[in-house]
């Protein structure tokens, strides 16, 4: 009896183990076939962790980087500076380096892992690899362009130095080929002087036109404000005079006022009033139609109010005789 209840929980014990390994199993190949989420991606799964399936490789460390840095750096395509999914060169943009010792712009290969939907090296097919930020290739980027920079300006010096040491001497070549060249040189030197010089002049005229243009544009607006607010005025003093109360004036008594105190002259223009267009005020005041008008025309005061008096008025037409 003890030894069959042995059996049974021996089997019951097998069992177990054959589900669990099978769900482990399970579990594994759906996330790889159906490209499932991982839990988390430092932890191992449970099939790794039943030893079912080959655990991935521990991260590199420096010593390991180092050596596959020395290797990408024997092979050509650093030298070349060139990447190889797009054949462009790595310039100053961002690069990684893989596990594998191959080398990829940074964008390329995040580019190719989304359309592939696989994490394997373009070159060598590896899986699982690892990747770093590699800037050897952009300092190379840097030399190279430093010496073709250099190559550049030592060339436009010789020949700069050359053709000046030639027409100081006053050297006159018997070559074609060369009296060529050192006319071409003359006439370069003249056409980017003139150049110059005519870039320069037109850019002080544009200057000049485009503060013209701001200046007539700051002048408009000014005289359009001008004109609203003497219209505003305008408009103004036309409804208080429509406001104001009619009153009405005994204009015989006003003439004999204005006639008993003498005045003949304008206190406005300080010119005679005899034989000219007159206005007679109800205050009794007298002045030229032409210098009220004026004045009225230039007065801010919504109401007009007469010249001396400061009181408001009606004018009438009046002559006035020797």
């Amino acid at each position: 009896m003890k030894q069959f209840k042995k059996q049974k929980s021996n089997q019951d014990r097998q069992q177990d183990k054959f589900c669990i390994n099978a769900a482990a199993l399970q579990d594994h190949l759906s996330r790889q076939l159906f490209k499932l989420p991982k839990i988390n991606s430092k932890q191992l799964s449970l099939a790794q962790k039943l030893g079912l399936v080959p655990s991935p490789p521990k991260p590199l460390n420096q010593e390991e980087w180092a050596q596959i840095e020395e290797q990408s750096l024997k092979r050509e395509d650093i030298q070349n500076c060139v990447c190889p999914i797009c054949l462009e060169k790595f310039r100053m943009q961002q690069h990684v380096i893989l596990s594998c010792s191959h080398i990829y712009h940074q964008t390329c290969l995040e580019s190719f892992e989304r359309v592939s939907q696989t994490k394997q090296c373009p070159i060598c097919r590896r899986q699982d690899y690892e990747k770093r930020q590699f800037m050897v290739a952009n300092k190379q980027y840097k030399i190279q362009s430093i010496i073709k920079i250099q190559a550049l300006f030592r060339q436009f010096r010789c020949r700069k130095q050359f053709y000046e040491r030639m027409i100081k001497m006053q050297y006159r070549p018997e070559n074609s080929l060369l009296k060529r060249k050192l006319l071409f040189y003359k006439l370069s030197r003249i056409s980017t002087r003139m150049s110059k010089t005519i870039q320069q002049q037109g850019n002080q005229a544009q200057q000049a036109i485009n503060q013209l243009g701001e200046n007539i544009q700051i002048k408009q607006e000014q005289m359009e404000n001008n004109l609203n607010k003497i219209y505003q005025i305008k408009h103004n003093n036309e409804l208080m005079a429509k406001l104001q109360p009619i009153i009405k004036v005994d204009w015989i008594r006003i003439k004999k006022l204005a006639l008993e105190r003498k005045e003949v002259d304008c206190t406005i223009c300080l010119q005679s009033m005899v034989n000219a267009k007159v206005f007679l005020l109800s205050c009794s005041h007298m002045f030229h139609a032409n210098c009220l008008n004026s004045f009225e025309r230039y007065s801010m005061s919504q109401i007009n109010n007469c010249p001396i008096c400061r009181q408001t008025y009606q004018k009438s037409h009046f002559q006035l005789q020797q």
